[in-house]
């Protein structure tokens, strides 16, 4: 990430940001009302990049994930139209169009969010296709329910949308930051678990060896938002693996991630072919070359991947989480308020936020702090990310600030 810097043109700033459409604002709101109703969701996912060929639609409007009691992954997506012209979308046209798009990322259900239009025959025909159907007046109605206050908190929020396309223009002045942040908006949504993995844990080492508090300001908030946004997608991604070790036994857990990790993105069954053949070609010219029988021996397997060093401690953090399997659903949206309240806009939780999503409870903060420690043994961590991660939050938060106050004449 150290390369590939393009000059800025004259005059340019990544700063200068446009005002997001309504529609734009509407699907940020959308994807505020779903997180507070208990879904890990994101807006404008990236579908182009993923698939590497045109599409007619680019991006996912809503996409949201949510576990059960058993940790298994189910996803939703949501589409929302918020024009009312004589061209503004037709409900049925967009149901249709989303049972498509339902089919064809995997998701086990969709929500279309539509300015006009919307009787009880089409939410009859919604549902029929497994499309739950609403207007504008429905979802603000719920957001006044569901939201209330809690706006712009985390990462969601119109604040937040205007605060992410000031991050992408400044990424765009790197191409290494561009294709991280692109990465994080699109790509890493249809990786596998582990591999998602592997993936966020390369870039937030990257990350690491990027930070230095002497960053000019924008350049600090885009380091401070790609961390984050790594943080928050590996935690979704960490418990999503762990779902997959409820049914098996310690031994065949850790023998299942070091092979997932040293698969990549080929399966390891075919490794195992590819290596086993060149296993064989190599021995056969070793052979025939009079090589001693022990040295033939050493080179057997040399060809078949190795899992990444944090293997064992992947391995070992996800068991807790399955020790714990009610606190451990819950995590990835914790994770992803706090992380972005602390690293990104930099200020505190306290009240309504904190006890709602449990932030204060002593259970959570311990898996905070495992994966805290995981990152740090990764070296995919630094000192303002460890501190957002690992300081106390809520009451305990307010007691730590009054006791340092305490103890400083200045209360600095």
């Amino acid at each position: 990430m150290q390369s590939g810097t393009r000059a800025r043109s004259a005059g340019s700033s990544p700063s200068a940001v446009k005002a997001p459409a309504a529609g734009e604002q509407l699907e940020a709101r959308v994807s505020q009302l779903w997180f507070w109703e208990g879904f890990y969701s994101r807006y404008g996912v990236n579908l182009q990049r993923h698939y590497q060929t045109p599409l007619t639609i680019t991006d996912l409007d809503l996409f949201a994930f949510d576990f059960s009691p058993q940790l298994s992954m189910a996803k939703y997506i949501g589409e929302v139209k918020s024009g009312t012209g004589k061209n503004a979308a037709k409900p049925l046209d967009r149901i249709v169009w989303l049972r498509g798009l339902r089919e064809l990322v995997g998701a086990d259900a969709a929500e279309l969010t539509i300015a006009t239009g919307v009787t009880d025959h089409i939410r009859a025909l919604g549902r029929s296709l497994e499309v739950s159907t609403q207007n504008v007046t429905d979802f603000e109605r719920r957001e006044t329910d569901a939201v209330g206050p809690l706006v712009d908190l985390g990462s969601h929020g119109v604040k937040s949308l205007v605060l992410e396309r000031q991050v992408r223009n400044t990424c765009r002045q790197q191409q290494d930051l561009e294709r991280a942040f692109w990465f994080l908006r699109g790509e890493v949504f249809f990786l596998e678990p582990f591999l998602a993995i592997k993936q966020l844990i390369e870039l937030l080492r990257r990350i690491t060896q990027l930070w230095t508090p002497r960053l000019q300001d924008d350049e600090a908030l885009a380091i401070r938002w790609l961390a984050a946004e790594s943080v928050s997608l590996l935690t979704l991604n960490l418990v999503a693996a762990t779902g997959t070790s409820l049914t098996l036994s310690r031994e065949n857990w850790d023998a299942l991630v070091a092979e997932r990790l040293a698969e990549g993105s080929v399966p390891m069954h075919q490794m195992r072919k590819l290596s086993d053949s060149i296993d064989k070609f190599v021995g056969g010219i070793l052979a025939a070359s009079n090589v001693a029988p022990e040295i033939r021996t050493e080179a057997i397997g040399a060809f078949l991947p190795e899992p990444p060093d944090y293997a064992e401690s992947l391995a070992e953090l996800c068991w807790r989480f399955k020790s714990d399997a009610p606190v451990a659903r819950a995590l990835p949206r914790q994770m992803d308020l706090l992380i972005f309240e602390r690293l990104v806009h930099r200020r505190d939780l306290s009240g309504p936020p904190v006890s709602r999503m449990g932030l204060d409870r002593e259970s959570a903060a311990r898996m905070r702090r495992l994966v805290a420690a995981f990152l740090r043994g990764c070296d995919a961590s630094f000192d303002a990310l460890e501190k957002a991660l690992t300081g106390p939050v809520g009451n305990a938060s307010d007691e730590s600030q009054k006791k340092s106050e305490q103890q400083s004449p200045s209360g600095l």
